[in-house]
């Protein structure tokens, strides 16, 4: 790619409508589109020789993202996608924190050099170039993970190979493909195959039951919360045709509707450190992620016996300790449990917060529940849940009737109906920051209780 002048402006794209390679909303791009974005990024000279060099990128414009990625993943660059809705400052100090050398932001494209700070270590690319992400930061400050060019192509070989349902459908890309779900899985994927997938920037509900609609041999790759508002608005004689599933387990009674919905909803798992693990093609359970992937080697525990930690093993010689727990069947399906951190050790038994949840699901005016826990002095632990209803409810009813339908161990100690419950940036919950201001909360109100009560008493004579 040649060298281009600072000083040249920025090429108008213009849209070729013959032979696209994908689709952004209602909008089709071809080769030639692509290389007229790329031609007009690379007036910046760090990006026309991007080899040995990371970059992070924040643009609005999904196509002129999806252009360079492209393009740098051909070339050996190294890359940071950061979502289009950061802040400029936020972004900045992101892009530091991995080791970025540029910021490639805003809509006319500045390319912004990064002063290298003196406590930070000169981070060398891998050879042929890295895409380089965050964790979700679910149990702690994300991490950064860099993985080469090389590895992200043998995922997309085995992936491709491992999910032949989806062959011959239209990717429906309704996520960010900025995160390695919507970029790898619904993207790259969908270009492997040699099918156009359709990348949705307009996430108004409707649009997007419109654009399943006029593709009606569809694969939808979405979040969990948006898959869940898509089918409480489908209209009664509309249904989906393939739905995948990543992220966290769909409720049991929402993946139940959803199921009678679609006719096949698949789930996939895996982690930033490895990319997509495991994928099952017909979700029949929330915590069935189905067959590891052939280029990986996966341990867990085994059914019917104690659950173990999910460990993968990848090329030279490392293995990842996921921190989930789960365990693989006589079939060798892969079968998620709970992250680790987030299992409930009540009086040495263990309990999973999505049984706890499934099970508050099913009451007919609660509509989002999260378990978590707290310490106990004799329980060691105890299950606590937040939980969002149509209609103010008595917690000691509710309590009552989830004892019908759990275990003790599993039946709440604390019950607490919220209007809405916290979420991190991307969408998940973290039951780790829910125990957190939950303790602090508990703490500011014995700090006041006992602060009243020393009032009381200095005023009695």
């Amino acid at each position: 790619m040649p060298t281009f002048s600072t000083t040249e402006p920025i090429i108008e794209v213009s849209v070729t409508h013959s032979d696209p390679l994908f689709v952004v909303d209602t909008t089709p791009y071809g080769r030639a589109d692509i290389d007229c974005a790329v031609e007009a990024l690379c007036r910046h000279p760090a990006l026309a020789a991007p080899r040995g060099r990371r970059l992070a990128v924040c643009l609005r414009d999904s196509f002129q993202w999806l252009a360079l990625c492209l393009y740098l993943k051909a070339e050996g660059g190294s890359v940071l996608p950061i979502h289009p809705g950061t802040p400029l400052e936020a972004a900045r100090a992101l892009a530091r924190e991995t080791g970025c050398d540029f910021l490639l932001h805003g809509d006319d494209a500045t390319l912004e050099p990064l002063p290298s700070e003196a406590e930070q270590q000169i981070i060398e690319p891998a050879p042929g170039g890295e895409l380089i992400q965050l964790s979700s930061g679910t149990t702690g400050r994300p991490k950064t993970i860099t993985r080469a060019w090389t590895t992200i192509d043998r995922e997309l070989d085995s992936y491709v190979a491992g999910f032949v349902e989806a062959d011959g459908l239209t990717p429906i890309v309704a996520c960010p493909v900025t995160h390695s779900y919507g970029l790898i899985c619904g993207f790259l994927a969908g270009l492997r195959r040699g099918v156009v997938p359709r990348v949705v920037t307009n996430l108004n509900p409707r649009f997007i039951l419109g654009t399943l609609r006029d593709h009606p041999e569809h694969l939808l790759y979405a979040a969990p919360t948006l898959v869940s508002l898509l089918v409480r608005m489908l209209p009664s004689g509309q249904g989906f045709h393939t739905v995948m599933l990543s992220g966290a387990a769909l409720p049991a009674p929402l993946l139940e509707t959803l199921n009678a919905r679609a006719q096949r909803v698949c789930q996939q798992y895996g982690c930033s450190e490895v990319g997509c693990i495991a994928i099952a093609p017909r979700a029949e359970s929330p915590g069935l992620m189905g067959r590891p992937l052939a280029h990986l080697s996966v341990t867990a525990g085994r059914a019917g016996k104690s659950p173990e930690e999910i460990r993968v093993a990848v090329e030279g010689g490392r293995t990842i300790a996921t921190r989930d727990l789960g365990y693989l069947d006589k079939q060798g399906q892969l079968h998620f449990l709970a992250r680790l951190d987030d299992t409930i050790n009540v009086a040495g038994i263990n309990v999973y917060p999505g049984d706890v949840e499934d099970a508050f699901l099913r009451h007919p005016q609660v509509v989002e529940a999260v378990a978590f826990k707290r310490p106990d002095p004799y329980a060691g632990e105890r299950v606590c849940l937040q939980f969002v209803a149509r209609e103010p409810l008595d917690t000691e009813a509710l309590r009552r009737w989830s004892r019908e339908r759990l275990s003790p161990h599993q039946v709440p100690m604390v019950l607490e109906q919220v209007e809405y419950i916290d979420r991190l940036p991307n969408g998940k919950v973290s039951r780790h920051r829910l125990a957190q201001a939950h303790a602090g909360a508990e703490v500011a109100a014995n700090a006041e209780t006992a602060a009243e009560s020393s009032q009381v008493r200095e005023a009695t004579p």
